[in-house]
């Protein structure tokens, strides 16, 4: 074989055995690239099954926490407090940012008579929910309870300010004010109501007090009667009302109002009984001004020396 066929065999041994070592590089880099995409897709699948088991986890632990509040919400409609309370902590246990679970813990607390705790379980449960209007308005009762009255008075402020339209709320500001001796601000909070609730006895009746401690008769008079022709047989109401009738002077009127609170019979009335007496007195019928004086000492121990010491006044001047 001659120099230039020994050329010829090795060129064309060259050229059939390049594209063979290109091949095999070629098929190796694929392999390489379909592994590290196997490895890829597998730490995708990875993570998202790990996260599926972590919703998965979320989802018992939200609905036991749920689970939990409903059993204390159930204690506490039958008034067994600390169950409600272990139920309201363990709730809390698998999730420490329940809004819910921390204001039926405070209510619970509040029954137990722990108050600060109590306290400091509302005020946790507005943190986490910051429009919260129920656990301000409780921690404003709460506070009015404990006659911090400044601080009931911010509770309640936040209460109305997150929803201003819960009469509730509103009444619980007018009632405060009234403990401050706001009588002016107490009245616009009681309108408030009125305006949310036209049936709100309570209101009117409050306004009424409010009127007469700023010595404005005729509004606590109108306030009273509009009080009545929403609740017409509270008794309380009719005893307030003569109550003030005997003091303005119009005692028949107080007559009428204490013998129709009397009338009601829903408790021992020896208040009513006495002012019955007194209107009788002033009318000038001494024999029934004893009777309902003698039925206000027997009624309520807490009449009996007024109403024995104006008896005994009769008595005098009957001599």
């Amino acid at each position: 074989m001659n120099f230039l066929t020994k050329l010829v065999t090795f060129v064309l041994v060259i050229f059939l055995l390049v594209p063979l070592v290109v091949s095999s590089v070629n098929a190796q880099d694929d392999y390489q690239k379909q592994l590290e995409e196997y490895e890829k897709q597998k730490q995708l699948i990875e993570e998202e099954n790990k996260k599926k088991l972590q919703e998965v986890e979320a989802a018992k632990q939200e609905n036991a926490a749920k689970q939990l509040i409903n059993q204390g919400n159930t204690f506490l409609k039958k008034n067994q407090w600390q169950e409600a309370l272990d139920a309201y902590e363990k709730s809390l246990s698998y999730d420490p940012n329940q809004p819910k679970a921390f204001y039926g813990k405070g209510y619970a607390l509040k029954k137990l008579n722990r108050y600060n705790d109590a306290v400091v379980a509302y005020q946790k449960a507005t943190q986490l929910d910051p429009l919260y209007s129920e656990a301000y308005l409780s921690m404003a009762m709460l506070y009015r309870q404990l006659k911090q009255y400044d601080y009931a008075l911010t509770a309640c402020l936040a209460a109305v300010q997150t929803d201003s339209t819960s009469y509730k709320a509103l009444y619980e500001l007018g009632t405060i004010y009234t403990q401050k001796g706001d009588n002016e601000k107490a009245v616009e909070a009681y309108q408030q109501v009125i305006n949310i609730k036209p049936d709100h006895y309570l209101s009117y009746n409050a306004m009424g007090l409010a009127y007469e401690d700023m010595s404005q008769t005729d509004k606590a008079v109108e306030a009273y009667k509009k009080s009545l022709e929403v609740k017409p047989d509270r008794d309380l109401t009719h005893y307030r009302l003569a109550a003030l009738y005997n003091k303005i002077g119009k005692h028949d009127l107080a007559l009428q109002s204490a013998l129709a609170s009397l009338q009601e019979k829903a408790r021992k009335n020896g208040q009513a009984a006495f002012e019955a007496g007194l209107a009788y007195e002033k009318l000038g019928q001494y024999d029934n001004a004893i009777k309902y004086y003698q039925m206000a000492g027997s009624e309520d121990r807490r009449w009996k020396k007024s109403a024995d010491y104006q008896i005994e006044m009769i008595n005098k001047r009957l001599k």
